[in-house]
């Protein structure tokens, strides 16, 4: 097979928003305070021409990073094919090369690529299709739900595979964000629509809170539940997705399961009434990586920032060598100030936000 097939990935412009920062004494020498940082709207990402390209062939990620692929690479010459699995007739997608440990790349890369592949496919033969994903042999346990979770088929192995490979070609310096929305309206396994709407989805290990329980009793009070996404199934993960009105998240690839929103949209949902998420940042690792949510899903999007150490401020500003998310200070906890997080709540006019549990909004205290 020799195929090519073309579309076109929209645009996505950001909406002016505000970011919070730790109280510091930077605002006024005398009196630490809360910096409010405007973030301007912009075009994030570009239109994107897309190329889905089809090939009958056998296919191999490559990866040389350490002395086990080398050997695999060597085991795979040597063997002249004969230990490649034949999937002919199959459409397969070759995603050994993604992070296969953190399920924010799979979802925003492996999935991504293997459901759009499957939607073109299937309205360019005008029948379903599916696209099985080939992941390395040793693949996490979490990996292999989450592909089983989406009803995509997938393929463990470390040596190739013969049928027909698809791929997917665009520029690399941008995500596919402008189709997520619709390649993710997906029924979930085993979905459960009884979770919260106010939820709280911190992190254990890197970049988790100092102050963590300060910051749980005080969302507690305000009617948010918690919930540590490493202790859960991926359908309970994309069932309090799905059903979240209020998002406080630490940042990490735990926020990018709530693509599966679909809260604002509905055909003739108001501009801005899907997901309010609210990110709490590392100061070393002031990222905007899911600030697109609030354009894809229709919602509204803000930042607070924790307290910038000695140690941060040299590296941010004062240290050369390139960035490593594997080591400190990127990796460090740090802390949230709740009159910042406050201000994020009365930014994002959570007080405001209809809910239909009058339970999970307490009357009386703070916001609710």
């Amino acid at each position: 097979m020799d195929l090519s097939l073309k579309t076109v990935v929209p645009p996505i412009s950001v909406e002016p928003t505000m970011m919070f920062s730790y109280p510091t004494c930077a605002a006024d020498v005398y009196t630490p305070r809360v910096e409010q940082i405007y973030l301007p709207g912009k075009e994030d990402v570009p239109e994107l021409p897309v190329e889905v390209k089809v090939t009958t062939k056998y296919t191999w990620a490559v990866q040389l990073t350490s002395w086990k692929w080398k050997f695999i690479e060597k085991s795979v010459k040597l063997s002249g094919h004969k230990k490649a699995l034949n999937y002919t007739g199959h459409f397969i997608f070759d995603a050994r090369n993604e992070a296969d440990k953190n399920v924010a790349h799979l979802l925003e890369n492996s999935c991504t690529y293997a459901l759009l592949a499957k939607k073109l496919l299937s309205e360019h033969l005008g029948r379903a299709v599916e696209v099985s994903v080939i992941l390395k042999k040793n693949v996490p346990a979490f990996a292999r739900e989450l592909f089983n979770s989406l009803g995509i088929p997938i393929i463990c192995t470390n040596f190739e595979v013969y049928g027909d490979v698809v791929e997917v070609v665009h520029n690399y310096n941008y995500r596919l964000y402008g189709i997520q929305a619709e390649l993710f309206n997906v029924e979930l396994k085993d979905y459960n629509p009884t979770t919260p709407e106010r939820v709280f989805i911190p992190r254990r290990g890197s970049r988790q809170l100092i102050n963590n329980n300060e910051v749980v009793n005080f969302l507690k009070e305000r009617g948010f539940t918690t919930y540590y996404f490493e202790d859960l199934t991926a359908s309970e993960k994309w069932s309090i997705a799905r059903n979240a009105k209020i998002v406080v998240s630490v940042h990490g690839a735990g926020t990018g399961n709530f693509i599966f929103n679909r809260l604002g949209l509905a055909p003739q949902a108001e501009k801005g009434s899907g997901l309010c998420l609210i990110e709490l940042l590392s100061p070393s690792f002031t990222i905007h990586t899911y600030r697109q949510f609030g354009t894809i899903l229709n919602g509204k999007w803000c930042g607070v920032r924790g307290q910038i150490t000695p140690e941060v401020l040299r590296y941010l500003d004062f240290d050369t060598r390139p960035r490593n998310t594997l080591k400190s200070p990127i990796r460090d906890p740090f802390k949230i100030d709740l009159s910042s997080l406050q201000m994020a709540l009365d930014f994002m006019a959570v007080d405001q936000v209809k809910l239909p549990s009058e339970e999970l909004a307490p009357k009386g205290v703070g916001i609710g």
